[in-house]
C-alpha cells in the first residue's frame, strides 16, 4: 500500500440532483421478455452522439427468442431489426464499435444443440451500410459457451472472451479468448486452468493506453464461494497472470481521469451471520451490498487505491446488477434493489472527489430486469432497463436520459474532507491519520472491516477547521485490510490501512 497518498477523498451523505426524463417505452408485450446485457455491452455512444442497443426479445416468435438492434439518433428511435434467424434460444447479446462505425455482434445461441449453447455472431460494414447474416463462431458440440463480451480498438480490432464448458461437466466452465482482426478470427486461447466450477460474469474495458483489462468471477475455491479475479492484456500481446481480489462478484468497469472504477456485488447471506459469498451471484432471496473498488492506472504496481467499498445500504434486500457511466461530474453506478417481485431503481455518483449519497427514482412494481448504462458524447448518460408487470406475464423495455448536469449539481467542487494520508501502512502496531475539515463541526473517526462494520472507534467529539493528525490503535485488529473514515456533518473521507502481523 505504498501509493497511500493517491486515494481518492469519498464525500458521502450529499444528495445530487436526477434529471432523469420520464421513461419511454421501446417496446411494450404481453409475451415473454425483453432483456439486454450488463454495463456498455448492449448499448453503445458512438462518435456521432447515435446512441445503439441490442437485446433479446420472442415478440416476433413466442418463445423463440431472437437477437434484436435498435438505434437513437438524433432523438429518433428506429424500428427493431432482427439480427438472429435460430429455431430456439438466443441469449446476452454484446456489441462493440469501432472509429469507423463497424459493429460487431455476439450472443450465446442454443439452435445447434439445446440445452447446449453456442456463441454465433454478425457484423455491420459502416461503409457499405450493410449486417451480415448471422452465423456460428464458437461451436463446442455437447457442451456449453456462455456469456460472450466484446470490445473493438478504434483501428478496428475486436477482443472477444467468453465461458466455455468443452473440458468439464455441467457444473465446469473456464474463460478463452479470442480476437478479430484483418478480417479474420484468431485461435481460442485459454485464460484459466486452474480449479472446477464456474467462472461467470466476466466484464473488461480498455484504457487509453491499450490495456485490456479483465475481470470474472470465480468459485474455484469452493461451491458458491464467488471472489472476483483479474487479467491484463498488455498492448504488446502478452497476458499478465491473474490475481485473486477477494470476495465479491465483479459487474461492469468505468474509467475516469485515469482511474478504473469496478462495480461488484457481494452477498451478505442470513442477516446476523458473518457476511459472506451465498448461494450464488444475483439470488432474490439473499441479501446483498454494491460496492466498488478503484485503481490508478498510472500505477505500474496495479495498486487499488480503494477496495471494496460499500455503495448501497445494508438491509434485508437483494441489489443486482450495478452498471457504471461516466458523466459530467464522476462516475454514474445505477443498479436494481429491492426483494423478489418488486424491485426499484438506485442510483449514486461517484467522482474523483466525492460520492453522493444513494437515491432512488421511479418505483417500479414486478422484477425490474436487466441495466444497461451509456456515457453520451456531452457527460450525459443513457438508461435502457427492461422491468415486468406485477403478475410477471410480460416484459417491457424502457429508455431514459440523463442530461447535462447543471453546475450546482457537481460534486467536484462541493465542501469536503480531505483525508490526506495513513502512516504507516501497512502497519503492525499502529498508525496516525491525518485529514483537513472544511468546517468546524462534530466529528467521527472510526474503523470498519472489508464487511462494512465497524471495528474501533479513533475519534467523538468537535474539532476546528483546518489540519489534524490523529492516533489509530491497531493492536486488537488481526491482520488484513480495513477502512479509515473521517465523518462530519453528512461528510465523510475513506482510505484503506492494511495491518500485518
Amino acid at each position: 500500500m505504498k501509493n497511500a497518498m493517491l486515494v481518492l477523498p469519498l464525500l458521502v451523505g450529499m444528495v445530487f440532483a436526477s434529471t432523469w426524463s420520464d421513461p419511454v417505452a421501446l417496446l411494450v408485450t404481453d409475451t415473454w421478455e425483453f432483456t439486454g446485457g450488463p454495463g456498455e455491452y448492449s448499448q453503445l455512444v458512438d462518435n456521432e452522439g447515435t446512441l445503439h442497443v441490442v437485446f433479446y426479445s420472442d415478440f416476433e416468435e413466442p418463445e423463440n427468442r431472437e437477437i434484436y438492434y435498435m438505434n437513437n439518433r438524433r432523438g429518433v428511435w428506429s424500428e427493431p431489426l432482427r439480427l438472429s434467424h435460430g429455431e430456439n434460444m438466443s441469449h446476452g447479446p454484446s456489441m462493440a464499435i469501432d472509429a469507423a462505425g463497424n459493429i460487431t455482434v455476439v450472443w450465446f445461441d442454443y439452435r445447434l444443440g439445446y440445452p447446449f449453447g453456442d456463441i454465433f455472431w454478425c457484423r455491420y460494414d459502416a461503409a457499405t451500410d450493410i449486417w451480415s447474416d448471422d452465423q456460428p463462431l464458437i461451436v463446442t458440440p455437447g457442451n456449453g459457451s456462455l456469456i460472450p463480451i466484446v470490445l473493438a480498438e478504434p483501428t478496428g480490432k475486436v477482443h472477444l472472451v467468453w465461458c466455455d464448458q468443452r473440458y468439464g461437466d455441467y457444473y465446469d466452465f473456464e474463460l478463452f479468448y479470442r480476437c478479430w482482426e484483418n478480417g479474420q478470427w484468431s485461435d481460442d486461447l485459454q485464460l484459466t486452468y486452474a480449479g472446477q466450477n464456474f467462472r461467470w460474469i466476466p466484464a473488461m474495458k480498455l484504457d487509453d493506453a491499450g490495456n485490456l483489462h479483465l475481470f470474472w468471477a470465480d468459485d474455484r475455491t469452493a461451491w458458491a464461494d464467488w471472489h472476483i479475479y483479474y487479467k491484463k492484456l498488455r498492448p504488446d500481446g502478452t497476458w499478465t497472470d491473474e490475481i485473486d481480489l477477494g470476495s465479491g462478484a465483479p459487474h461492469d468497469i468505468a474509467i475516469y481521469n485515469g482511474y478504473l472504477f469496478l462495480s461488484q456485488v457481494h452477498n451478505l447471506g442470513a442477516m446476523g451471520e458473518i457476511p459472506k459469498i451465498g448461494a450464488g451471484i444475483y439470488d432474490p432471496v439473499i441479501p446483498s451490498q454494491v460496492r466498488y473498488s478503484v485503481k490508478n492506472l498510472s500505477d505500474p504496481d496495479d495498486v487499488w487505491v480503494i477496495r471494496d467499498m460499500p455503495v448501497s445500504d445494508v438491509g434485508d434486500f437483494c441489489v443486482m446488477q450495478p452498471a457504471l457511466a461516466t458523466c459530467h461530474s464522476g462516475v454514474r453506478i445505477v443498479w436494481r434493489q429491492g426483494t423478489k417481485g418488486h424491485t426499484s431503481l438506485y442510483q449514486a455518483m461517484v467522482g474523483l472527489n466525492g460520492q453522493s449519497s444513494t437515491e432512488r427514482f421511479g418505483s417500479i412494481l414486478g422484477d425490474t430486469g436487466s441495466i444497461s448504462l451509456s456515457s453520451g458524447t456531452k457527460g450525459d448518460v443513457n438508461l435502457v432497463y427492461v422491468h415486468t408487470t406485477p403478475d410477471d406475464t410480460g416484459w417491457d423495455l424502457y429508455y431514459q436520459h440523463d442530461p447535462v448536469p447543471r453546475e450546482d449539481d457537481n460534486i467536484e467542487n462541493a465542501p469536503r474532507i480531505l483525508l490526506n494520508s495513513i502512516t504507516p501502512n501497512p502497519t503492525a502496531d499502529g498508525a496516525v491519520v491525518s485529514f483537513d475539515l472544511p468546517a468546524t463541526g462534530n466529528v467521527e473517526v472510526v474503523v470498519y472491516d472489508t464487511a462494512g462494520r465497524r471495528v474501533a472507534t479513533v475519534f467523538r467529539g468537535t474539532l476546528t477547521e483546518g489540519r489534524h493528525e490523529l492516533g489509530v490503535d491497531t493492536t486488537g485488529l488481526c491482520s488484513g485490510a480495513y477502512f479509515v473514515q473521517a465523518a462530519s456533518d453528512g461528510m465523510s473521507a475513506s482510505a484503506p490501512l492494511v495491518v500485518t502481523r
